[in-house]
């Protein structure tokens, strides 16, 4: 006779609850959330009657002729700024902190002063920071703006939307403020690889740029590939830095918004379907263009067993 294993009850009652809390979160802070936002979207609210009425494809026609047609030059503008996420993340931040996390690998002089000075930045809140870079740059008191005043005469507003600087000031705190988080990832992917591979590049005689470029790299390239579509898919995400800078609208005259930017911005003056709709609309050209560069990242980058 076989003997039936007795069920263990309280143990099972314990992990539908567990899982019952994410998945109901899941259904109603993602499923539900976002599913309303898709349908607000052909719906536009009527004050006279109360009621929401069918508004059709109209914001999607008016967000194409915005951007694509030009007839709106604020939301080329923010389109603008936000595909300058793109060469900043992938081209200039993780390139930096590949750098810097072989050079900490290989022990440098100061090696240690330089990881903290590289670590801080990721330990602080992005206010904080946001907060001291801006105070470095201030027109009327801050350091590196007397200093220039003094030095060249260069009287500017840094920060103001009026002026050309803003921009490149807020991807230069983007670099600055962003290193550390790669450059963790990236020095813990060299510091797992294999010892021996890296001995005998030395037998060999291979010098450090042989060995930062022929053997390093192509080992950790699967990280490095996981930072680069991370990067990407900051393109239409990217706001908090710009907002923290350059004020939550994007400056006077909007300038230094972006696309992320632009949806909040909408969201709290109460246009909450224009919103949605804008939103929607790049989620549809980011995602294939997400796809797109993973799967070229795929088949050009080969998978690494060590």
């Amino acid at each position: 006779m076989v003997k039936r294993k007795r069920i263990d009850w309280p143990k099972h009652a314990f992990i539908a609850l567990m899982l019952a809390w994410a998945i109901i979160h899941f259904c109603v802070f993602w499923v539900y959330v976002n599913a309303n936002s898709f349908v607000l979207t052909f719906f536009k609210f009527d004050t006279e009657t109360a009621q929401y009425e069918w508004y059709g494809l109209t914001r999607f026609e008016n967000i194409f002729k915005d951007m694509i047609l030009g007839r709106d030059p604020l939301v080329v503008q923010n389109l603008k700024n936000s595909l300058w996420c793109f060469p900043v993340q992938n081209f200039i931040i993780l390139p930096l902190s590949f750098f810097s996390a072989y050079f900490l690998f290989k022990k440098v002089p100061f090696s240690n002063l330089f990881r903290v000075i590289f670590f801080i930045p990721s330990m602080l809140s992005v206010v904080v920071l946001a907060m001291s870079f801006k105070f470095m740059w201030n027109a009327d008191f801050g350091p590196i703006s007397n200093f220039l005043k003094e030095t060249f005469g260069l009287d500017v507003d840094w920060f103001s939307s009026m002026s050309p600087t803003a921009m490149p000031l807020v991807f230069t705190f983007g670099v600055w403020a962003g290193l550390g988080y790669d450059i963790v990832l990236l020095n813990g992917a060299i510091s797992r690889l294999p010892q021996e591979v890296i001995e005998a590049g030395k037998l060999d005689g291979v010098g450090v740029v042989r060995e930062m470029f022929q053997i390093i790299l192509p080992l950790v390239m699967p990280t490095y590939s996981t930072l680069f579509i991370i990067g990407t898919l900051g393109v239409f995400s990217y706001y908090l830095q710009p907002m923290l800078l350059c004020g939550a609208d994007g400056g006077v005259n909007g300038n230094t918004g972006t696309v992320a930017l632009r949806v909040i911005y909408m969201t709290t003056n109460g246009q909450q379907e224009d919103a949605a709709a804008f939103g929607l609309f790049f989620s549809l050209i980011g995602i294939p263009f997400i796809l797109l560069i993973r799967w070229g990242i795929n088949k050009l980058v080969p998978d690494v067993e060590y």
